[in-house]
C-alpha cells in the first residue's frame, strides 16, 4: 500500500517536474529573444507533448482584427494551415450562431470543447479540412493577457472522439495562461527590439546627415572661396567638375557658354541645348541657376558610370547658388559700367556744349580715348516685342562688350534711343573692312530667337567731337530708311546707300520734305483721303525696274490695277512715266521724301 502510494507520488512529482521544465523552456525561449514564430510553435509543441494531443495550433487575430489565423503549430500540415487561413478563415465579429469554436472562445474568454466534430453542425464549414488533417475532436482555450483581454486561442485536436474532462480543461487553462504570458512578453521584446533597431537606424541616419551637412558646408566654402578669389564662373565649373568627377558646362539663358571645366568635353551645341529638355536625354543632366526665382543660367553635367550621389547633388546645388551670386556680381558691375558708358555716349551724341568740356576726361577714366578717330556703327533690332526689347538690347550689348573687351584702344558701346551705338577706333577698323566691322557687330547683336533680326549701319571716320551728333542723325536716319523700305537683317555703310546716304547727311530735313511735297504731295494726299496705295505702288514699280507685271505680282493685284494706279499718279503729278526725266524726278522725290521722314531732329 505504501509502495503504491509512494509510486503514485513519484509519478506525480515527475509530471509536475515535466510541466515545470516545459514552462521553463518556453520562458527561456522568450528571454533569449527568439523570433515570435519560434515561441508560438514551442507553445503548440508543449501543449501537444504535455497533454498527448496529435495536433495543436496557436491562433491570433490578423492585422484587421476580423479573423483568427494559425500562426504557430505542432503536427498540423502546411497545406491545412494555408487552407484554413485562406479558404476557411476563422471569422470574428459575426453572428454567434455561425461562428467557429475558436471565435466563441476568443469572444467569451472561456474554453470551447467539441467531443465529436462530425456530430456538431456549428463545425460543418471546417469538417472537410478536419477530415483531411485527421482529427475528430478539438478544444479551443483562450489566451488571456488580462482578466478582460483575449489575445488569441490555443487549439488542441485528437484523432478520435474524446470527451474533454474538467481537470484536462483546467490543466490546458493553466498552460494557456503561461502561454499568454510568454506571448505577451515575446511581443513586448519584439516591439522593443524593433524600437531599438529603429533608434539605431535613426542614429545612423542622423550621423549620415551630419556628415552630409559637414561635407556640404565644406563644398560651399570651397566654391565660395573660388568665387571670392575672382576665378568667376569658369573657376566654379572647374571646381564642381573636380568635386563630382564629371565634365561641367555653364551657359547663360541666351545659350552662351560662360564657364567650362574642359573645353574638349563633348556637350550638345548651343542650339541643341536650347531645344533640349532634361527629360529628353539620359546622356546629360541639367540644373537651373536661379536668381530671384528666375532662371539666369544652366549647369550641364556630363554623364558618368554611376548616378550622382547625395553629396554630388549637394555640390551641384551649391555650385548653382554660388554661380547665381557671381552672375549677380557681374550684372551689377556691368550695369554700373553701362550706365557710365551710356552717360558719356548720350552726352556725346546730344552735342550739349556744357558737357563737351569734360567729356574726353570722363571717357578716359572708363578706358575710352575720344581724341582718336572713330567709326560709328548703329544697330536696331526688329521683330522683337516692346516688352522684350530692353532685354534684347542688354543681351546684345553684353555680347558686343565681351567681343571688344580686349581691344585697344577700347571701343565705346551703349544703348541710345532704343538702338545700340558702337564707336570703334579707326586703328581697329583698319585691320578689317568697314563692312566686315558692321557685319560682325550686327551678328553679335542679333537675338538667338529665330524670328528676331538686327540691322547695322556704319559711318566714319568721325574726327571731331562736334561731328558725332550729325553722324548719329545720319546713321539713325539710315536705319529708319532701311526699315521703311523693308530692308532688314543687313549690314551697310552709309556710302553704300548712294544718293540716300548723301541726303541723310544733309542737316536741313525740312528742305528735303518740301521738295518731295512739291512733286508727290498730291499723290500722298490722294492716298490719305481715298485710302489708296499709290505711293506704295510707285515704290514697288521702281524696285522692279519699271515692270508692271512684276509690280502686280508683288502687290498681289491684277496688272490692270497697276496700270490704272500709274495713270492716276501721272495725272496727279503731271509727269509722264514713259519720259526718263519725269521718271527720275519722281524717283528722286520718292527717295527724298523717305529720307525726310526718317530724318527728324533727334
Amino acid at each position: 500500500m505504501r509502495e503504491s502510494m509512494s509510486s503514485a507520488s513519484n509519478e506525480g512529482s515527475l509530471e509536475v517536474r515535466r510541466w515545470l521544465d516545459s514552462v521553463r523552456i518556453i520562458t527561456q525561449t522568450v528571454a533569449t529573444g527568439k523570433p515570435l514564430i519560434e515561441v508560438l510553435n514551442l507553445i503548440a509543441e508543449t501543449a501537444g507533448s504535455l497533454m498527448g494531443y496529435e495536433f495543436c495550433g496557436v491562433l491570433l487575430p490578423d492585422a484587421s482584427g476580423r479573423k483568427l489565423t494559425i500562426e504557430g503549430s505542432s503536427g498540423l500540415s502546411v497545406e491545412y494551415i494555408d487552407h484554413v487561413n485562406a479558404d476557411h478563415p476563422v471569422l470574428l465579429q459575426q453572428d454567434v450562431s455561425a461562428e467557429a469554436p475558436s471565435s466563441t472562445a476568443f469572444r467569451t474568454g472561456r474554453p470551447v470543447a467539441i467531443a465529436d466534430i462530425q456530430a456538431n453542425l456549428q463545425f460543418a464549414p471546417w469538417g472537410g479540412v478536419a477530415k483531411e488533417q485527421g482529427y475528430r475532436s478539438m478544444i479551443s482555450v483562450p489566451l488571456m493577457e488580462s482578466q478582460d483581454t483575449v489575445i488569441g486561442t490555443l487549439n488542441c485536436y485528437r484523432a478520435g472522439v474524446h470527451e474533454f474532462g474538467r481537470q484536462e480543461i483546467a490543466l490546458l487553462a493553466v498552460l494557456a495562461d503561461h502561454a499568454a504570458i510568454a506571448l505577451t512578453t515575446a511581443r513586448l521584446r519584439s516591439a522593443e527590439a524593433a524600437r531599438l533597431e529603429e533608434l539605431v537606424l535613426l542614429n545612423r541616419e542622423l550621423q549620415l546627415q551630419r556628415d552630409l551637412l559637414q561635407k556640404s558646408e565644406d563644398i560651399h566654402q570651397k566654391l565660395t572661396e573660388i568665387a571670392l578669389r575672382g576665378a568667376g564662373v569658369p573657376g566654379i565649373a572647374t571646381a564642381l567638375s573636380i568635386l563630382i568627377s564629371r565634365a561641367i558646362l555653364i551657359e547663360d539663358m541666351q545659350g552662351t557658354m560662360i564657364g567650362s571645366s574642359n573645353p574638349a568635353a563633348k556637350f550638345p551645341d548651343d542650339r541643341t541645348r536650347a531645344d533640349k529638355r532634361e527629360d529628353e536625354t539620359s546622356e546629360f543632366l541639367r540644373h537651373p541657376v536661379l536668381l530671384d526665382e528666375n532662371e539666369v543660367a544652366r549647369i550641364w553635367i556630363a554623364s558618368g558610370p554611376e548616378p550622382l550621389t547625395a553629396i554630388d547633388g549637394r555640390a551641384v546645388e551649391h555650385a548653382a547658388v554660388v554661380t547665381s551670386l557671381e552672375i549677380l556680381r557681374i550684372r551689377t558691375a556691368e550695369e554700373a559700367q553701362w550706365r557710365l558708358q551710356g552717360e558719356v555716349l548720350n552726352d556725346l551724341l546730344s552735342g550739349e556744349p556744357s558737357a563737351m568740356t569734360k567729356l574726353v576726361a570722363r571717357a578716359d577714366r572708363l578706358g575710352h580715348d575720344l581724341t582718336v578717330e572713330h567709326f560709328m556703327v548703329g544697330v536696331s533690332l526688329a521683330h522683337v516685342g516692346q516688352s522684350d526689347l530692353d532685354a534684347g538690347l542688354q543681351q546684345a550689348l553684353r555680347r558686343i562688350n565681351a567681343w571688344t573687351e580686349q581691344m585697344r584702344p577700347r571701343p565705346l558701346s551703349a544703348v541710345h534711343h532704343d538702338r545700340i551705338v558702337v564707336l570703334v577706333p579707326a586703328s581697329i577698323v583698319h585691320s578689317m573692312s568697314e563692312v566686315d566691322l558692321a557685319e560682325r557687330i550686327r551678328k553679335l547683336a542679333a537675338s538667338r530667337r529665330p524670328d528676331a533680326v538686327a540691322t547695322a549701319v556704319s559711318l566714319g571716320p568721325c574726327r571731331e567731337l562736334n561731328v558725332y551728333t550729325r553722324s548719329y542723325r545720319s546713321v539713325a536716319g539710315a536705319l529708319d530708311m532701311l526699315a521703311l523700305t523693308g530692308r532688314s537683317d543687313v549690314s551697310v555703310t552709309l556710302a553704300e546707300l548712294g544718293l540716300v546716304g548723301l541726303l541723310l547727311q544733309l542737316d536741313d530735313a525740312n528742305q528735303l520734305l518740301q521738295y518731295a511735297d512739291r512733286t508727290l504731295g498730291p499723290v500722298r494726299a490722294h492716298d490719305c483721303s481715298r485710302k489708296t496705295e499709290l505711293v506704295q505702288t510707285l515704290r514697288t514699280y521702281f524696285s522692279t525696274g519699271l515692270v508692271s507685271a512684276d509690280t502686280a505680282r508683288l502687290l498681289q493685284v491684277h496688272p490692270n490695277t497697276v496700270k490704272q494706279r500709274l495713270r492716276r499718279i501721272q495725272t496727279l503729278t503731271n509727269k509722264d512715266l514713259a519720259h526718263p526725266n519725269d521718271t527720275m524726278e519722281l524717283a528722286v522725290a520718292l527717295t527724298v521724301g523717305d529720307v525726310a521722314q526718317a530724318s527728324p531732329d533727334r
